[in-house]
């Protein structure tokens, strides 16, 4: 997926300043606008790439789960049963699917990595209103917090999903970690 996000990403620029060219060709005005588009769905995809691999480069998922902002909170539950995430949350795109593999990863290992995942999807949400700073040199500020906001609910799914799914994910490691000190305490005995 993060191929395909770069693809978009440098497609898009190369578009921005083929229609700016264009427009300074022709003046037709439909082709400036088109410019300003292929950037902001640049900026958008760019972003997001940036911010993923900067919290992948410092945290390496390696995240302390254990933190209170990845609790679950009282009205979590009942708000994905209400969205019925788990109707639809497999058919999301992943980032790095190999992050979330129970053939190459531990359950903690997975845990983390979707505490990470959270972390990226979040920050992502909010810089994306970056993108309403375009309105300076291009003016319509509306339309840019238009595809802010749209970016940043997309974003939000990704969070969602990663929150619904911790919980079990949770009652599982505990179950996993209460057997291990089983057989460790067993194996003391012996």
């Amino acid at each position: 997926m993060v191929r395909k996000m770069m693809a978009v990403s440098a497609i898009t620029l190369v578009l921005m300043l083929v229609f700016w060219g264009v427009f300074l060709a022709s003046e037709i005005r439909v082709f400036f606008t088109l410019g300003v588009v292929s950037l902001t769905v640049s900026f958008h995809f760019s972003i997001r790439l940036v911010i993923g691999g900067l919290i992948d480069y410092n945290l390496k998922n390696r995240v302390d789960y254990t933190k209170g902002w990845f609790r679950e909170k009282g009205f979590e539950k009942g708000l994905y049963k209400t969205l019925r995430v788990k109707k639809w949350k497999n058919r999301m795109p992943t980032a790095n699917e190999d992050y979330f593999s129970v053939k190459k990863h531990s359950l903690e290992e997975i845990v983390m990595a979707g505490c990470q995942a959270e972390i990226v999807h979040e920050l992502c949400a909010a810089a994306g209103f970056l993108s309403v700073l375009f309105a300076i040199p291009f003016g319509d500020w509306w339309v840019f917090f238009i595809t802010a906001a749209v970016g940043a609910v997309y974003d939000m799914v990704f969070v969602i999903i990663q929150r619904c799914n911790r919980p079990r994910l949770m009652k599982a490691l505990e179950r996993e970690k209460r057997v291990q000190m089983t057989n460790s305490k067993e194996n003391q005995n012996d």
